[in-house]
């Protein structure tokens, strides 16, 4: 139930000092537990109190509703959309360490609401010596790539997660890619 639940973020709220959360997602008695997106919308109430039913509603909502990029199954399919759409490639290398964590983590972060609504992205995880490490000549993870997947080149290559460099080459590249 716990690992179902590391993806949400808890917010409890005292009924005596909060009136008008209760007024706006009608409230009506406690315990009462909403799920929200990351926007504040609400998506569901809890349903079946049993843990595996909650369990099961914890993973869905956490898997649908979460705020970050909607990630393609493989590198070669985010190639494939890429060029389909004539959007540029965002590939996050990471692996099993806190760096890597708290770099994908960070994407979910509401200053990077948007920014990767115009790319195909995959997180892919970095094995040292792997072939997709060494097509793509990453030697370290964390480490996003942005690609023109017309030419399978790199266009920048990235080892920090702040928002406003993230969106810069990203930006860039869907400029050069409209061209």
């Amino acid at each position: 139930m716990v690992k179902a639940s590391e993806a949400l973020i808890r917010v409890l709220v005292d009924g005596d000092k909060d009136n008008a959360l209760f007024g706006k997602y009608n409230v009506r008695a406690m315990p009462t537990v909403l799920f929200l997106d990351p926007d504040g919308k609400e998506v569901a109430k809890m349903g079946d109190r049993s843990p595996a039913g909650l369990k099961k509603q914890l993973e869905e909502i956490a898997t649908t509703h979460k705020r970050g990029p909607k990630g393609l199954e493989s590198p070669s399919a985010a190639l494939e959309a890429g060029k389909a759409d004539g959007k540029p490639v965002v590939l996050l290398f990471v692996d099993k360490k806190p760096k890597s964590e708290m770099f994908s983590k960070s994407l979910g972060d509401a200053a990077f609401k948007g920014v990767f609504d115009n790319v195909a992205y995959c997180q892919v995880e970095f094995e040292k010596g792997s072939e997709e490490a060494k097509k793509w000549k990453v030697t370290e993870a964390p480490t996003m790539l942005v690609i023109d997947p017309t030419e399978e080149k790199v266009l920048k290559t990235l080892k920090t997660n702040a928002p406003k460099t993230v969106k810069s080459a990203i930006d860039e590249a869907v400029k050069k890619l409209k061209k």
